[in-house]
């Protein structure tokens, strides 16, 4: 079989090697993510309400609109019941982590406080039996089989597609009618297919959200404890002024607070699955679902919390409310974990809007008042002219007051909201509908990519 193909190609021919100023994403292949949520009892009878209007808010949630840079490849079920998971043993947990700085100075603040989530699991628990219900579940083994079965086929069945369908839509979406007809008449289906083929697989994700309800009590304490971690090397009277004004800051945080938790999976693949399962199971489905060399690989953790309601009383507003901290507390987690994990992130397109460098991202997707984006242009493989290659050809930085702030409810003044005076991205963002970068337009703009920097 063929090993490099057609992973997407010209759709309008240029003079030079660089592609004509269109839409680049036609020719951007995206991650795949498959979002679910880890179903918790509440910790007392005072936060239930709340996590009622939570569950309801998830499923509500359009992730495929949500997350638009990625392609939504989610399998049926969308949540796991907690009293499901399997345990784990301190060795298995001690795999996906173990207690750091931080970790012990938020422990250290809850229980020094007497706060009521101070003795649930490590996060490296929840990982860990994650983990082992994936195992159980076979869910690497399904989304595998979701790229190969015939569409529509039912989960957990082995109806290989010899057309492999789903790879052609997902993966070959920016070949031109041409180059799709040419590729058509010159190689068979399935060799055509294997280019875009181990990219999707090695980049499809899976997302467990697990929310948590917060006094501002709890909220403060969390965020001071990390914060004088980051201090801490800091000369004694600086350390000391900004620990002051941790504290200023904790003062003035009321209120409840939606808690998210996000942890990342990704499916193993590599080239010695992809030639295990053709070889092994493409002829011979049986035993695949049994195969325990398919499964899913930690990559890691994130904790965001949003603001909610001033007080747990019932109220018209209570449950828009949290609904609305919901929303941009599992935007916020997710968006912390593209920062942390280069190979998660997303490229988004870039524009000129009023002779200004601009791009549809903002708050929801993380984005800070002074982060720098690579900025990438699509050419032509020099090996294979069909293959599209994305280069680097500068770096772009967002402009002062230039984020737009394009997050649940923004602009939304709703009665009863909690009070946080900490959330310094929000300060000076823009309600222009997009985000603005410094620099001119010129070989940096219509047509180019762009992606958080390291």
């Amino acid at each position: 079989m063929k090993k490099y193909l057609l992973v997407s190609a010209l759709a309008a021919v240029c003079v030079s090697n660089v592609f004509a100023q269109e839409d680049p994403d036609k020719y951007y292949i995206r991650n795949s993510i498959y979002v679910m949520k880890l179903d918790e009892v509440a910790s007392n009878e005072e936060y239930a309400e709340a996590f009622k209007v939570m569950n309801e808010t998830f499923d509500s949630i359009n992730f495929a609109r949500n997350y638009e840079r990625y392609n939504d490849f989610s399998l049926s079920e969308r949540h796991i019941k907690f009293e499901e998971l399997p345990t784990a043993t301190a060795e298995e947990i001690k795999q996906f982590g173990s207690q750091t700085a931080v970790d012990k100075a938020i422990a250290d603040a809850m229980v020094s406080q007497g706060l009521k989530n101070a003795n649930t699991l490590s996060e490296y628990e929840y990982a860990a039996r994650l983990s082992k219900w994936f195992e159980q579940n076979k869910v690497a083994q399904k989304l595998v089989a979701k790229w190969h079965n015939v569409p529509g086929s039912p989960e957990g069945s082995t109806e290989w597609d010899k057309d492999l369908k789903t790879i052609y839509e997902l993966g070959l979406k920016g070949l031109s009618q041409e180059a799709y007809d040419n590729a058509v008449a010159t190689e068979n289906k399935t060799s055509m297919a294997y280019g875009a083929e181990n990219k999707l697989l090695a980049n499809t994700y899976v997302c467990v959200n697990r929310y948590g309800y917060a006094s501002a009590q709890e909220y403060a304490a969390v965020a001071t404890a990390v914060a004088k971690i980051a201090i801490s090397h800091l000369p004694g009277i600086a350390q000391l002024a900004a620990s002051k004004g941790l504290d200023l800051i904790a003062s003035k945080i009321k209120g409840y607070f939606v808690r998210a938790n996000a942890y990342l999976f990704k499916l193993d693949w590599n080239e010695d699955l992809y030639n295990k399962f053709y070889t092994n199971y493409w002829e011979n489905p049986q035993g695949f679902m049994d195969d325990a060399s398919f499964k899913l690989a930690y990559v890691g953790k994130s904790s965001k919390y949003a603001p909610a309601a001033i007080s747990l009383k019932a109220s018209t507003s209570l449950e828009k409310l949290i609904a609305r901290g919901t929303v941009r507390g599992t935007d916020a987690a997710f968006a912390a974990l593209q920062r942390d994990h280069e190979e998660f992130r997303p490229m988004s397109s870039l524009h000129v809007i009023d002779g200004k460098l601009a791009a549809y991202i903002g708050l929801k997707e993380g984005v800070k008042a002074g982060d720098k984006f690579d900025v990438f242009e699509a050419v032509r493989s020099k090996k294979d002219p069909n293959i599209t290659e994305w280069n680097k050809i500068g770096t772009i930085k967002v402009a002062k007051g230039g984020v737009w702030d394009n997050r649940a409810g923004a602009g939304e003044v709703i009665e009863g909201a909690s009070e946080d005076k900490s959330d310094k991205d929000a300060e000076g963002a823009n309600n222009k509908g997009y985000t603005e970068f410094q620099g001119k337009p010129g070989k940096m703009g219509e047509g180019c990519m762009i992606r958080l920097s390291k």
